[in-house]
């Protein structure tokens, strides 16, 4: 098991008016105030990002195809969906991870919402959401890494509450991982607390598919209409 602390995060400004809604090219002049507004809590969440993750790699006992069930070497059982599943196929290995930015910006948002500061509680949100999927592509770069020296290839990552992987999985992790070392918590409803979190799995081996780092995750996500599905037109 390994903590990840003191990460730098980068936020991709562009990132953050797509969350929005918005297209940097597209913001009319009347609508220059959200320019205004997203840069000047982008430039606040850095205070406020409290970076942390944690992971550990579990060998694999054994796929069950037809039962959709990844039997791990502690006999405890991990359940995905069919196109999961096929990518992890050949796996030996199966690392679990969960990441989180803290509860600051949380509290934060949540008090620009209690003063009716809409525009900028709904830009800091966007801010986090940018900030936390960075904060887990930058841990699972350092597990391909890891990996990487092994002489080991990687499948593309999964998160529960996706097509590929039910959130009633979000327990199984948990019930695994100590992610309260890094002050994560899961709810009866299976979500976490920080909101501002993530979770994940990756397969490791040999001989599995592999997952091409220049492709991204909405070009092979089933959820097509995602509100925040990237446009590859």
């Amino acid at each position: 098991m390994r903590i990840i602390k003191n990460v730098k995060l980068k936020i991709d400004e562009d990132e953050v008016l797509r969350y929005l809604g918005y297209s940097k090219n597209k913001v009319v002049k009347s609508k220059e105030i959200i320019l205004q507004v997203y840069k000047e809590e982008i430039e606040r969440a850095y205070n406020l990002f409290q970076p942390q993750g944690i992971y550990a790699s579990f060998k694999i006992n054994k796929i069950f195809f037809s039962e959709r069930e990844i039997n791990l070497e502690n006999g405890f059982p991990l359940y995905f969906h069919n196109s999961a599943i096929h990518f992890l196929e050949g796996a030996d290995y199966l690392i679990l991870g969960v990441v989180t930015i803290g509860n600051s910006l949380e509290d934060k948002t949540s008090e620009f919402f209690a003063h009716n500061e809409y525009s900028r509680a709904l830009a800091l949100d966007a801010v986090g959401t940018v900030a936390i999927r960075y904060l887990g592509q930058h841990v699972r770069n350092i597990i391909c890494q890891e990996v990487k020296e092994q002489h080991l290839q990687t499948t593309k990552f999964f998160s529960p509450g996706t097509t590929e992987w039910g959130i009633s999985q979000q327990k199984n992790i948990f019930e695994i991982i100590p992610a309260d070392k890094i002050g994560v918590r899961l709810t009866d409803s299976y979500m976490m607390i920080p909101k501002k979190s993530l979770s994940w799995a990756i397969g490791i081996g040999e001989n599995i598919i592999t997952f091409s780092k220049e492709d991204d995750s909405c070009q092979i996500c089933q959820a097509i209409n995602c509100q925040f599905r990237k446009d590859f037109n």
